[in-house]
């Protein structure tokens, strides 16, 4: 079996952080990762992907990997949150927060039973499919690239959000390409210096990027400069994650990043339950920053410890995971 990259686990222990932290009332805390944070698990898979065996063998092994958490998970959270509608059920087979962009009034909304974060699993098989035709039909690979800026571009202005992340799984798979030719030639190596000049850039780019919601196919002022965003801030993450490993601090991202799937499913459950006791056991703070932390940690070492358990047991472990 190969040997895991742990400065990858790290730096997607970093990322798993910041997305339960979107989700909590600390979200200012994170506005200049805003562009990257959700990019870097697609740039991180692209990262670590090596050839094995046929595109219907991947492509098959990777749908069950993705597919049996997501049920799982959402009935899971059907269960604890008690909502089995109609609209519920049918948002899990759409997978879509919503039917249209969260700026179009009335909107339908689908996932909603603590579940929204969910629409990355089928978002990632999708994408993971796109991806593997670039692989796998390398000598068509600069036509493909074109094809997917294209409907990049035009899917942009579709009045609906589609199922399973279709109009956003075009750009999600140039981000996995971006971390493989990272990977292949190696541009991880790169001199502190140089990383500064990426930093600068990304964080010049994200002064002008405008608000990004991968999720509800927001790209904020461009898609090229969103996509540019999310290539360099998930470059200098992994960069840095390299210096992490064998320290505390390491270690600690390196344990969040191995159960980042259990703990990106059911953060929300956590979250709304750490917001009921900080209500209860301090009704006099306002709902800001401490309250946002503390929804964090829960969430954090809820998710981790329920993701403990699942492995444990080896035959649900081997089920789900």
């Amino acid at each position: 079996m190969e040997k895991r990259l742990e400065y990858v686990d790290i730096a997607k222990g970093i990322g798993i952080v910041l997305v339960v932290c979107s989700h909590s009332d600390a979200l200012g805390l994170m506005w200049l990762m805003m562009g990257m944070f959700v990019p870097i698990f697609y740039f991180c898979s692209g990262y670590t992907f090596s050839i094995k065996g046929t595109l219907v063998e991947c492509m098959r092994k990777r749908f069950r990997k993705l597919f049996i958490p997501y049920l799982f998970f959402n009935l899971l959270l059907f269960c604890a949150f008690i909502h089995f509608s109609v609209r519920e059920i049918f948002g899990v087979l759409y997978s879509r927060y919503s039917l249209y962009p969260l700026d179009v009034t009335p909107n339908i909304k689908f996932l909603t039973s603590g579940n929204y974060p969910m629409w990355f699993l089928t978002s990632m098989i999708v994408s993971y499919f796109f991806f593997y035709l670039l692989v796998y039909f390398d000598k068509y690979k600069y036509w493909l690239l074109l094809i997917y800026v294209i409907l990049t571009v035009a899917l942009e202005k579709l009045p609906i959000l589609l199922p399973w992340s279709l109009d956003t799984a075009f750009l999600t798979a140039l981000f996995m390409y971006a971390g493989m030719v990272v990977r292949s030639r190696d541009y991880i190596s790169a001199k502190w210096w140089q990383v500064g000049l990426v930093l600068s850039v990304y964080i010049g780019l994200h002064w002008v990027g405008g608000d990004i919601n991968l999720s509800v196919r927001m790209y904020g002022t461009s898609v090229f400069v969103y996509f540019i965003i999310g290539c360099l801030g998930s470059f200098v993450v992994l960069w840095g994650a390299r210096f992490l490993e064998g320290t505390i601090v390491g270690r600690l991202f390196l344990t969040l990043g191995q159960h980042s799937l259990t703990i990106f499913c059911i953060q929300i459950i956590f979250i709304v339950w750490a917001k009921d006791m900080y209500r209860y056991f301090f009704p006099q703070l306002a709902m800001d920053y401490l309250a946002g932390l503390f929804e964090i940690f829960f969430a954090l070492v809820g998710g981790w410890s329920f993701s403990v358990l699942l492995h444990k047991n080896k035959y649900i472990s081997r089920f789900i995971f």
